[in-house]
């Protein structure tokens, strides 16, 4: 019986071992990206990237087998010591394999700034205008900024990541900052005033998402919500230049945020009035239709005026004719009078009636000028 117990005590204890051996470099073991040698060749992603008053162009090639054994599962593991400390980040940003790739893009980068003769922070902001290019598409793991590059999108870790290892590799003192509460990334430059962020020991914000200046911390979320919480700050290079031209940026986002309170203002002014001009307008047309109106009556009466005096001035032309015929002896004394009469009780209807209609009118023309005048 001992001699089958001992067999089984010594398998046990050597499982446990190898398990144990295991686990301690799974939980040691830092993040890393694992080639896949199945790729060879280079894969290339070019920028046009608005600097200034043009647009700089960048072209970024990588080694195939580093690009897709980034993207690959086993390059993904996160060692549980480092995810309290956030730590991992570091590693991800740091891999040696994508030394290349910043080198490439700062290669270029710094051409760009010695031939239009840029400061260090104009330079910082190439820098960060390039990352703030790249497409915001956030998918579920994280992903190395060798990926990010090529891709050509990234959320927000993505971006900040890539921008934080581009910048301490130019030199500048800039750490990761992990909003936790907010679930958001940004990235810290060290500054000398007042535009840090609360609680980071002299570290502005620059936001990576889309265009926005470095230091601005007015970036809202979708749902209308900004950072507020104190960030988890990753560092992950030694560099040591500072960002200085923060007073400068509070000057411009002061400017502009008083020309947006100008604009809606404004915007408010221009809805208020179109709505009096459109309430105007429907007054104009409401008095133009009734003077139209009016019109149309006055002419009416004008037109029945006409006809009344002509059918009278007709009755004056038959009575002068009855005058000839008497005085020709055609016709009797007697006939001349009835017809006389007859002619001369028709003249005064017609004549009465032009007069009962230039009245109407008279009324009309009274009321069309007193409307005129409001109008």
């Amino acid at each position: 019986m001992k001699k089958i117990i001992i067999p089984i005590l010594l398998a046990v204890i050597l499982i446990l071992i190898a398990f144990i051996g295991y686990s301690v470099y799974y939980i040691q073991e830092n993040p890393r990206i694992a080639p896949d040698n199945t790729y060879t060749g280079n894969l290339t992603a070019n920028y046009t990237i608005p600097f200034k008053d043009g647009t700089v162009n960048l072209s970024v090639s990588v080694p195939a087998s580093v690009y897709y054994g980034a993207a690959g599962t086993q390059s993904k593991t996160i060692p549980y010591i480092k995810i309290s400390t956030l730590s991992y980040y570091a590693d991800i940003i740091n891999d040696p394999l994508q030394e290349e790739m910043y080198a490439r893009i700062l290669s270029q980068t710094e051409e760009v700034r010695l031939s239009q003769d840029l400061t260090d922070d104009e330079y910082l902001e190439l820098l960060a205008t390039f990352v703030q290019s790249i497409h915001y598409k956030t998918e579920g793991d994280y992903r190395y900024p060798v990926e990010t590059v090529i891709d050509k999108f990234g959320d927000c870790d993505d971006k900040s990541m890539l921008l934080t290892g581009l910048l301490t590799r130019a030199g500048f003192d800039a750490v990761l900052l992990v909003f936790e509460e907010e679930k958001h990334a940004a990235v810290g430059i060290k500054t000398n005033d007042a535009t840090a962020y609360p609680d980071t020991g002299g570290y502005s914000v620059i936001e990576t998402t889309d265009y926005s200046y470095v230091t601005d911390k007015s970036f809202t979320f979708e749902d209308g919500s900004s950072l507020e919480s104190t960030p988890v700050m990753v560092s992950v290079g030694t560099g040591s230049k500072p960002y200085t031209a923060g007073y400068q940026v509070e000057a411009i986002i002061a400017c502009r945020d008083k020309a947006e309170e100008q604009i809606s203002l404004l915007s408010s002014e221009t809805e208020s009035n179109t709505g009096k001009i459109e309430s105007m307008e429907e007054t104009v047309i409401g008095y133009e239709t009734k003077l139209n109106a009016i019109a149309a009556l006055m002419d009416e009466k004008i037109s029945a005026y006409n006809a009344y005096v002509d059918s009278a001035n007709t009755l004056t032309a038959d009575q002068k004719k009855l005058n000839m015929e008497y005085a020709s002896y055609k016709i009797t004394y007697e006939e001349y009078m009835q017809k006389w009469d007859l002619l001369t009780a028709e003249q005064t209807k017609l004549l009465e009636a032009a007069a009962l209609v230039m009245d109407e009118y008279t009324a009309y023309r009274a009321e069309y000028d007193a409307l005129f005048e409001e109008y």
